[in-house]
């Protein structure tokens, strides 16, 4: 292969900073790339209930949705403060490519622009580039 067109190829193969991300029973969502979240990565979702095997969690267009949950996950929120998050596993669709059982811990992201995150090591299961000039 050559430079040019291994260039050209990654760089349509990059994630943006924003992705639309089409989540398998929610629909399209703006996702942003977040290369320093290490841990899951995140969907809006404001837990109504939960028992030990299922979460029922209002999200994205006021959907609200119960499905198994496979982990929880302790985030540090900031000012010391901790957080127990239930992690889900979504089907998703980003530029064509299908992911299936991608995790996403639950949180409330109702004050954020952008309703889920993309995290460290999916980005990593995705060729680990981010171009920051890519729009979506």
């Amino acid at each position: 292969m050559k430079f040019n067109d291994l260039y050209n190829y990654i760089i349509e193969n990059a994630l943006g900073l924003v992705e639309d991300i089409d989540i398998e029973g929610i629909g399209v969502v703006k996702a942003k790339t977040d290369t320093g979240n290490s841990a899951y990565n995140v969907l809006h979702g404001i837990v109504k209930g939960r028992d030990r095997a299922s979460v029922t969690f209002e999200t994205v267009g006021g959907k609200v949705i119960t499905m198994p949950y496979s982990d929880t996950v302790k985030i540090h929120i900031g000012s010391g403060n901790k957080e127990d998050r239930p992690v889900v596993n979504f089907n998703v669709t980003i530029n064509g490519q299908k992911y299936e059982g991608v995790p996403f811990s639950i949180g409330d992201r109702s004050e954020n622009e952008h309703k889920a995150l993309l995290g460290e090591e999916f980005i990593k299961s995705n060729g680990g580039i981010v171009d920051i000039n890519k729009e979506d």
